[in-house]
């Protein structure tokens, strides 16, 4: 995707209209090769440009007026089509690639029962996605878009400079973000004072983790959005806002991690209902391992976001975009 050279003079609508239109573009080009199904990466590129196209009329709400057929509802169904067909595309990756070399023979034959029914509820899901993109809610919003494209309205708000509202736009959805209750996961809290636990024993760790997978999932979902966002205003910060982009990123990939050998085991265990540790003991012995490096690896993470001066530091980064003298003749 080619990116147009920054204009710091540039209004948010005009900047709406050309984030919308680039991940509007890497949508639409991915659909032939969706359709021929030969490759699991144009089905990745297209949920993600949904993801981030959804993400940016979040972002200009304020600033644009769209057709009534482009809407988030109307998005989000098309992305959650595309998110089954993926995921399932994911957890087949994984298991053939991560845990099938490592199975003893004895659990071989319960594996296959496992590729094979994962195989057809892929083929199900991506009927289901064919008719999907086929249908009248993906055509509407297609051509609901493109009219916009062709002839974009704007709101009063759309004609501030980007730059100067900035912190505006950003700084609130970086404080919902420290105040997600996924960063209390495996802490205490005394006298106002947060605490991380130390858990050491992988049974422990499960079950902690287990119980609260979902709020570290929903962390990972608004991480990504903050992700999105930020990366949407990249131009306008210096090269310690371009690090905190990575670092949402890696914080974003290892809580994916996570989730993805959650849903893993669930699946596992619903197809062979037992127990993963009776069924697949080799299976069951690699995720408790996987968990722990995991935990090693949130822990300094979860340390530093719960920080009070690395909070404040982050308000201080957004709330400075770069200075338009040093950069306009």
């Amino acid at each position: 995707m080619k990116h147009q050279p920054l204009d710091l003079m540039i209004t948010l609508g005009e900047y709406s209209y050309q984030i919308i239109q680039q991940n509007f573009q890497r949508i639409v080009e991915q659909e032939e090769a969706i359709f021929e199904d030969n490759d699991p990466e144009p089905l990745h590129q297209m949920r993600v440009g949904m993801r981030r196209l959804r993400t940016a009329i979040q972002v200009f709400d304020s600033a644009i007026v769209l057709p009534k057929a482009v809407s988030n509802p109307s998005i989000g169904k098309i992305a959650k089509s595309l998110g089954e067909t993926r995921d399932l595309d994911v957890l087949q990756q994984e298991l053939i690639s991560r845990y099938q070399p490592l199975l003893e023979n004895t659990e071989l034959l319960k594996f296959d029962k496992v590729l094979k029914r994962l195989q057809k509820k892929r083929d199900r899901s991506f009927l289901d996605l064919q008719k999907t993109l086929n249908g009248d809610l993906y055509h509407d919003l297609k051509q609901g878009i493109q009219s916009w494209l062709d002839r974009p309205r704007y709101t009063t708000i759309g004609a501030l400079l980007v730059r100067e509202v900035l912190p505006d736009l950003l700084l609130p959805l970086i404080c919902q973000l420290f105040l997600h209750r996924g960063w209390l996961v495996g802490t205490t809290i005394q006298s106002g004072i947060v605490t991380l636990i130390s858990i050491e024993n992988p049974e422990e760790l499960h079950q902690h983790l287990e119980q609260f997978v979902n709020d570290l999932h929903d962390l990972r979902k608004q991480m990504k959005g903050i992700r999105y966002q930020a990366e949407f205003f990249s131009g306008f910060y210096g090269a310690s806002y371009l690090e905190r982009i990575d670092e949402f990123k890696a914080i974003q990939e290892i809580l994916g991690q996570l989730h993805d050998r959650e849903v893993l085991r669930q699946f596992l265990e619903s197809t062979l209902n037992a127990n993963l540790a009776k069924v697949l003991p080799t299976v069951n012995q690699t995720m408790q391992q996987e968990q722990t490096t995991f935990w090693q690896s949130w822990q300094p993470i979860q340390q530093r976001y719960l920080s009070l001066d690395f909070r404040q530091s982050l308000r201080s980064l957004l709330s400075a975009p770069i200075d338009i003298s040093f950069n306009v003749l």
